[in-house]
């Protein structure tokens, strides 16, 4: 790896540097890295699944707290997690990158931390575009999985009864972040990994897929009220939501004020790359029972809510019902309020 005063010598030097590390043997590619375009076999009898995701300098990171591994680590990782939501397994990256001058010397490290989680995941890198750039360092996955025909868990499936369920805690990842853009010492080391080195739950989904579990599913990366939404509005359902019932992190009442500081943080932080899916109320109990389980990673699994037939998505605390108000992130309108016509369906 470079270090931090040295550029990459040039465009033709690092894609031969990728070529080097990413190149490996399989029997699914027929021609990776180094042609116009990769030539890949399908697995017979599975559907592809396709996803992409981007990250912007100053959108979603800042270099001043952000290293090069954990920008390239995070650049895969979120696109597994989009794979994880659909129960499907990942087969194949491609990576276009684009960097200004300034920040040339992080080429390399941004590679090695896409790559170890490609490796740990089993994903090929095969593929994609390398760019100088004028406005802020710019790099996009996109991802190509697979999946057993009728397996993909989609957003649309929860009806009237179903159990929410949700994995792992919430509210580290943006504990974090309010910590690093305060220039705050943050005491929870795992907060800061939840933020820069987010882990997928693929494991989990793909078991909630194969045994038919989940009745609709999707990944929290805009915040549990805005996800939520947008899951409801596929569905076309309500929900009631369990405020006391929400997994929050320890990182968040330690960063936050105050206890329902911590809930905010929770229900509208964003980042967490949890899965948020649904389970018919006859195997809620079994879903339950999974909690920590080694057959869907280890991770904890909580009850928070009910799906309800109205559409209206409710939150219950201490008794009383209110509104449950969306203020997840909106890369347009930005972080605040925004109503569920206006919510996106998942670009």
């Amino acid at each position: 790896m470079t270090d931090d005063h040295t550029a990459m010598h040039s465009e033709r030097d690092f894609i031969r540097q990728i070529q080097q590390q990413a190149r490996r043997a399989r029997p699914d590619i027929q021609l990776g890295i180094g042609d116009d375009a990769a030539v890949l076999i399908p697995a017979d009898g599975r559907h592809l699944v396709a996803m992409s995701d981007a990250l912007v300098e100053d959108v979603h990171f800042r270099r001043r707290y952000v290293p090069a591994e954990a920008i390239g680590h995070k650049a895969l990782a979120v696109n597994l997690s989009d794979c994880a939501a659909m129960g499907a397994t990942p087969r194949f990256g491609l990576v276009s990158l684009a960097l200004p001058p300034d920040a040339q010397f992080m080429a390399e490290g941004i590679l090695a931390g896409l790559l170890a989680l490609a490796d740990q995941v089993n994903v090929a890198l095969v593929g994609g575009d390398t760019s100088a750039s004028r406005h802020g360092l710019f790099i996009d996955v996109c991802l190509i999985g697979d999946v057993p025909p009728g397996r993909a868990v989609r957003r649309s499936g929860a009806r009237a009864g179903d159990v929410v369920f949700v994995s792992g805690s919430l509210g580290a990842a943006a504990a974090a972040l309010q910590a690093f853009e305060r220039q705050r010492p943050l005491p929870d080391p795992d907060a800061r990994n939840r933020l820069l080195f987010p882990e997928p739950r693929l494991a989990l989904g793909q078991y909630l897929a194969e045994q038919r579990l989940a009745t609709a599913m999707l990944d929290l990366s805009d915040g549990l009220s805005l996800d939520l939404a947008r899951l409801c509005e596929a569905s076309r359902v309500g929900v009631s939501l369990d405020a006391l019932a929400l997994p929050i992190a320890t990182a968040a009442y330690t960063v936050a004020d105050h206890p329902e500081a911590a809930r905010q943080l929770a229900l509208d932080g964003g980042e967490d790359y949890e899965l948020l899916f649904t389970v018919p109320p006859e195997r809620a109990d079994t879903v339950a029972a999974l909690s920590e389980a080694p057959a869907v990673g280890g991770v904890r699994l909580t009850r928070i809510g009910n799906i309800t037939q109205d559409l209206e998505l409710k939150l219950c605390f201490a008794g009383e019902t209110q509104p449950l108000p969306i203020r997840g992130y909106d890369h347009f309108a930005g972080p605040g309020d925004i109503t569920r016509e206006t919510a996106d369906n998942g670009v």
